[in-house]
């Protein structure tokens, strides 16, 4: 089904998944990018400025950043500069340059009402550290939405198992009674995450067995997930209750390639406007499909009118 014209086709198993609220959609950066909030990579060079500090003297970071691992690059810097006894300086900057921007976040909102569980609840996942959708559910009147982070969410398909769930942990936020979390930023954060413990890995592993995964805000080679789903798909020809995973981005020459590679479903958009107004116009059709389905119609028929007169 195409909601807009200029957007892509959603697939028709998707649209059921989430109408019958087995779906929950991943979000990462680029949820946030038409608010002005930076990407992985643009977060590491504020942070960088922020601290005063530069990459170029220091091979192992430079060689990170080179090669887009930002999550190495952090974890030197955060070693470097960090003073024992002391809160983490490279934390404190991230939190400064993640402070919400004083703007509606209608795309978050979108986001939230199409990530609904069985009884209409948000259920919604997020790598970001930020508290935007937690800003968006305030502002549009979504009462007792709550906010979990880390290894403190509720067990995915428990009875707690719905709210703002901040995979990579969350930052505060006064204005809404928000107590900062750990974050997960650095390799040694990941490893620990993901690998040592793997914590986070057996968390996505589980919402794949629950339900429907749908990745929006995510390149192609995002490293934060690229590990673990190529894992997970890995494990596909054993574990057949494994559910479809989804990505929603912008499209380019090689990234259906790459996203099929991982075992993950690709719909592409050429920018960030499509995927947005597609985005809330389905949930418009989510949150009420039949008075969607005939307002269409009647727009329909209403144009044959027009042009046959």
């Amino acid at each position: 089904m195409r909601f807009v014209e200029q957007g892509a086709d959603i697939p028709d198993e998707l649209i059921r998944a989430v109408t019958d609220g087995s779906a929950t959609f991943l979000c990462g950066a680029g949820v946030s990018f038409r608010v002005n909030l930076p990407s992985f990579k643009v977060l590491t060079e504020r942070v960088y400025a922020q601290l005063g500090e530069v990459p170029d003297d220091e091979p192992a970071e430079r060689n990170a950043i080179e090669s887009k691992a930002y999550d190495r690059a952090l974890r030197s810097l955060e070693k470097r500069t960090h003073r024992p006894g002391t809160p983490s300086r490279v934390r404190d900057a991230v939190a400064n340059e993640l402070a919400p921007p004083a703007v509606a976040f209608p795309d978050h909102l979108a986001l939230l009402q199409l990530s609904r569980d069985g009884d209409g609840r948000p259920r919604l996942l997020t790598t970001n550290f930020d508290t935007l959708f937690e800003r968006a559910a305030r502002d549009a009147g979504m009462l007792n939405v709550p906010s979990y982070a880390g290894v403190s969410m509720p067990r995915a398909g428990g009875e707690r198992d719905h709210g703002i769930l901040h995979l990579h942990g969350r930052i505060a936020d006064d204005t809404l009674d928000l107590e900062p979390t750990d974050l997960i930023l650095t390799s040694a954060d990941f490893g620990e995450a993901y690998l040592r413990s793997g914590w986070a890995s057996r968390y996505i592993e589980d919402r794949m067995r629950l339900g429907t995964l749908v990745l929006v805000g995510y390149g192609a080679e995002d490293a934060a997930m690229r590990l673990l789903l190529e894992t997970l798909d890995a494990d596909r020809d054993r574990f057949r209750d494994l559910h479809d995973i989804y990505a929603i981005e912008i499209g380019t020459t090689a990234s259906a390639s790459i996203w099929k590679a991982k075992g993950i479903k690709p719909i592409e958009f050429t920018g960030y406007d499509a995927i947005y107004d597609t985005l809330s116009e389905w949930a418009r059709y989510a949150m009420q499909p039949v008075g969607y389905r005939r307002a269409r119609v009647q727009d329909i028929l209403g144009t044959a009118l027009v042009v046959g007169s």
